[in-house]
């Protein structure tokens, strides 16, 4: 699961980037949970290898009866900023 969006890389360009969840921190006792989600330039460039251009942790608050992954991609497009674009399995 990936998403496209507009973002601020951090050569401080904004681009249409593949995003991807990189790694969620999670427990049951009522903490936030943490998704760590990385741009890159595109599908291909991650699927080649390439170095990610930008990185950025979202918090939220998990249904710990839910699947984590759905609820940490919701998290990052409710974040200021966010425009999605189309889903990219």
């Amino acid at each position: 699961m990936a998403i496209k969006a507009e973002i601020k890389t951090s050569f401080g360009e904004k681009r249409q980037c593949y995003i991807r969840l990189n790694n969620i921190e999670a427990n049951n006792h009522g903490v936030p949970a943490t998704a760590l989600f990385r741009a890159y330039l595109s599908s291909k460039a991650f699927r080649e290898g390439a170095s990610f251009v930008a990185e950025f942790p979202v918090e939220f608050k998990p249904d710990v009866n839910e699947k984590l992954w759905p609820q940490a991609y919701a998290a990052l497009v409710e974040q200021e900023g966010f425009d999605q674009g189309d889903s990219d399995e």
